[in-house]
Order: structure tokens, then C-alpha cells, then sequence
């Protein structure tokens, strides 16, 4: 069974992939795949470097893909996995590659506070914060009216992985 996991920055897709990982879920993140996504300008469709600084009218002319060819060829190569990661610009092209889907979802508070203390860079600066807030009010509800399976992350780390492994061992 292919399953993704999806959700908007700092609500846990990277934390709980190494989580599922040590209960011997087989679990990749697509920012740990070289290749796998990149930024690119919504016009010409041109790869692009995301820059070190910006502003918050960077995001409106890019938007992070996924290179489906390449994901093709890494669900080919597992009977079962699960990829947690986002890609804004081409996401729901994504889904049909997967079995199931599960929208993780926390509060703003929420994705502040984890995008202030984690250990990647993203997330660390206010315009990457509000893009993200601001791409959640659009997310979301995206996700829900497509019938992803929502999966609230503000409890407890363990309580979290639980839901998400009975999530994906029912049929």
C-alpha cells in the first residue's frame, strides 16, 4: 500500500516519518530525496534556487513540484511505503500515485512555535512563516473537499504515530 502523509510546514510530516520509521513503517520524506522537489517560476515553468531572503510576492510567481517521474519510480521500487512531504504546485497530481492520504493539521500557534524551534532552516524567517499560514487557509480546505483523511498533531508524539498506523492498517 502507498500512502502519503501531507500537510502544510511544521505540522510534523518529517517528525513523524522518522517516527514510523523506528516501528518499522517504511517511511521517506520527500525533502530527504535529492531531485525529488524544487522550486520553479509559474511562468516560464524554469527551475529556480529558492533565495535566501524574499518576500512574500516570491511565492506568489513560484511554487515548490514534485518531480512525478521520480516518484513514480520510487513507489515502484516499495510493495509498501509512505511518503511524507508537500509539493504546492503540482500536489494534487501527486495523489493519484497513493492509496491513501492523510492531511496532518495543527493549530498557527502551532506551526509557529515548531517552525521557530526545529533544526531545518525553513520556517525560521516571518515571510516563510506567514506563507505558511497563508497557504494553509488555502491547503486545507483543498485537501478536505478532495477526502483526505484529516489527522489533528497536537497531541502527543506516540498518541499521533498510534492514529496514523491504525489509519493505515484499515482497509
Amino acid at each position: 500500500m502507498k500512502i502519503l502523509i501531507t500537510g502544510v510546514a511544521g505540522t510534523g510530516k518529517s517528525t513523524i516519518s522518522k517516527e514510523l520509521n523506528k516501528k518499522g513503517v517504511v517511511s521517506i520524506d520527500f525533502k530527504d530525496v535529492p531531485g525529488l522537489s524544487y522550486w520553479r517560476n509559474k511562468t516560464t515553468k524554469e527551475k529556480v534556487e529558492y533565495p535566501a531572503t524574499g518576500d512574500l510576492s516570491w511565492f506568489d510567481s513560484h511554487e515548490r513540484i514534485c518531480d512525478l517521474k521520480r516518484l513514480k519510480e520510487i513507489l515502484d521500487e516499495h510493495k509498501d511505503l509512505v511518503v511524507t512531504g508537500i509539493a504546492s504546485g503540482n500536489q494534487t497530481e501527486c495523489f493519484n500515485f497513493f492509496d491513501k492520504i492523510f492531511l496532518l493539521q495543527c493549530s498557527p500557534e502551532t506551526i509557529i512555535r515548531r517552525m521557530q524551534t526545529r533544526k531545518t532552516s525553513w520556517g525560521k524567517t516571518k515571510v516563510e512563516q506567514d506563507y505558511t499560514l497563508q497557504w494553509q487557509k488555502v491547503f486545507d480546505p483543498l485537501c478536505l473537499s478532495l477526502g483526505l483523511t484529516p489527522i489533528n498533531t497536537e497531541g502527543a508524539l506516540d498518541i499521533v504515530i498510534d492514529k496514523i498506523i491504525t489509519q493505515i492498517q484499515t482497509d
